[in-house]
């Protein structure tokens, strides 16, 4: 078995499939002089919309994709803004695989669903698949 993929088990006694991948600091948009560019870029911007999410998506020249959140503060709280930014965060890490690489995007959270992640994922995934 790969040493990545370990089954480990829950507090129930089911085995469960560990994901391994996380999000390494290369592919995260952290200094302001990335940011500046990637919004320098207008003309090469792409930008996938629906009601939860907008993402907006420059083309890079790496084999990696690299991404950042914010979200927005209309009448929230840290605390929700914060959840809302894990959220996304843990879906880019799961899904991985299944997001189109050699991107930078820039995702903007508009409005907050906190309690379905699978809803969350399922309108993540099909903006990215915009960008195939």
């Amino acid at each position: 078995m790969n040493r990545n993929n370990k089954l480990l088990t829950n507090d129930f006694g089911n085995f469960v499939n560990k994901v391994s991948s996380k999000i390494y600091y290369k592919e995260r948009l952290k200094k302001r002089n990335d940011i500046v560019v990637f919004f320098e870029n207008k003309a090469d911007l792409r930008k996938s919309v629906n009601y939860f999410y907008t993402i907006l998506g420059l083309k890079n020249n790496r084999s990696y994709s690299r991404f950042a959140v914010a979200v927005k503060k209309n009448k929230l709280n840290s605390v929700k803004r914060n959840r809302a930014k894990r959220i996304v965060r843990e879906i880019y890490r799961t899904e991985k695989s299944k997001i189109p690489e050699g991107y930078d995007y820039f995702i903007i959270v508009k409005k907050i669903n906190l309690y379905s992640l699978e809803d969350c994922k399922t309108n993540l995934l099909e903006l990215f698949q915009r960008f195939k």
